[in-house]
């Protein structure tokens, strides 16, 4: 949508009621970019006292995962409209995300890189990511259609540890800007106050440019990295709550004790969430770290939702525990090739290999399959099956029930 179209969307605080209360309304679209249309998308799930699940990736094969596990739920519990995120990171000074979607190997502009060959190298993935879920989400599409998709920029930082500014981030570039649902504006390496001010300062750029994307901050950094939890302070409610009636953002990611790079239980800080809940917050919170949450108990997962947590981040799991088992895979395979027969185009499950009939030699497809298309076709289903446990364990199948409307509605 172009600038002129979008400001119809540039109201304001007024006249733009906070993310939980927008009506619920079908939208019967693919890929979802517009301030409405992914507000009402949150809304459903605050509706329906639901964590959105939101999911990273870093290439095509895991939109493709994270796509095919969410349609194969839809599918199965008779869901027409499922709720789904997905996020990449940009200039994270831990994993940038966006940057490797094509290759890994790229150099920040902070660390000497050029920064007009890294801007042409992140739109042109963005744009790649952004125009795959557009097709294969596609409301008419028999497979996936029934996937409503978001597409959030996450950990967008404004400075770096140390109160540096950043350099790798493209948080005011507008073209750019425009290829997201949401923007995670993170400046907590800054004092709450600066916190404050510079995130009402990026809200006004984005509205006085004619834009309108759903707006998510952070107060502390959350413990990830090597960060220990003890360097990492829980968040108060009170600075929560001044937070985001300060700012006006939609959401907040409040530090909780689940980021955890190891992927680790580190548990629930549940007093925060409840806290937040009591004094009547809504469903504005966004919890990282859902590697050491899914280890929870389902009930205890499913209660997030009911407190608040309208949102989840999801994602170190796919290379630490897909990546391994790919790994293992591919070393299963290359062990397992015999002179005559060639590679394993499967295992049994006694873990025996097993080969192309001798009868069908004379097909490519299953001639070159073990080298070209296994171990992708294997890390898609992976992730799909990833994708697929942690909607149930949040309880998604709700959604095919009454539909539900917004919460104050």
């Amino acid at each position: 949508m172009t600038p002129s179209r979008r400001a119809g969307y540039h109201q304001t605080r007024e006249n733009h009621p906070a993310l939980p209360h927008l009506a619920h309304r079908n939208h019967a679209m693919p890929l979802i970019l517009d301030y409405e249309p992914t507000a009402a998308l949150y809304g459903r799930c605050a509706g329906a006292g639901l964590t959105m699940a939101r999911i990273g990736y870093s290439d095509q094969h895991h939109l493709l995962g994270i796509v095919d596990g969410a349609a194969r739920f839809a599918r199965d519990h008779g869901i027409d409209e499922l709720p789904l995120g997905v996020f990449s990171t940009v200039g994270h000074y831990i994993f940038q995300m966006l940057p490797r979607y094509l290759h890994a190997g790229h150099r920040l502009p902070s660390d000497g890189g050029d920064p007009a060959v890294y801007r042409q190298r992140l739109l042109r993935n963005a744009r790649l990511a952004t125009g795959f879920l557009t097709t294969v989400t596609d409301a008419a599409d028999p497979d996936y259609g029934a996937v409503h998709v978001t597409h959030h920029y996450d950990h967008g930082h404004h400075t770096l540890p140390g109160g540096v500014r950043s350099r790798n981030e493209l948080l005011r570039d507008l073209e750019f800007i425009d290829l997201f649902s949401s923007v995670m504006f993170d400046d907590t390496h800054s004092p709450f106050a600066d916190n404050v001010a510079s995130s009402i300062a990026y809200r006004r750029f984005v509205e006085g440019a004619g834009r309108r994307k759903v707006m998510e901050g952070c107060l502390e950094e959350v413990a990830a990295g090597g960060v220990g939890l003890e360097q990492s302070a829980s968040s108060s409610p009170d600075q929560i709550e001044a937070y985001l009636a300060r700012t006006g953002f939609e959401l907040v990611v409040p530090n909780i004790g689940t980021e955890s790079v190891t992927a680790r239980q580190v548990g629930v800080q549940w007093q925060v969430l409840e806290e937040l809940a009591a004094r009547g917050a809504g469903h504005r919170l966004v919890v990282h770290g859902f590697s050491s949450v899914r280890r929870l108990a389902v009930a205890d997962q499913r209660r997030l939702g009911e407190l608040g947590v309208v949102a989840m981040n999801a994602f170190s799991y796919i290379p630490q525990e897909i990546g391994r088992r790919l790994l293992e895979q591919a070393a299963a395979i290359h062990d397992a090739h015999d002179p005559e027969n060639g590679y394993p185009t499967g295992f049994a499950a006694d873990g025996a290999p097993q080969f192309p009939d001798p009868t069908g030699r004379g097909d490519a497809n299953v001639f070159f399959g073990p080298l070209l298309d296994q171990l992708r076709d294997r890390q898609v289903a992976l992730i799909a099956d990833s994708v697929y446990e942690i909607l149930a364990n949040l309880g998604y199948a709700r959604l095919a029930l009454a539909p539900v409307k917004s919460p104050g509605l």
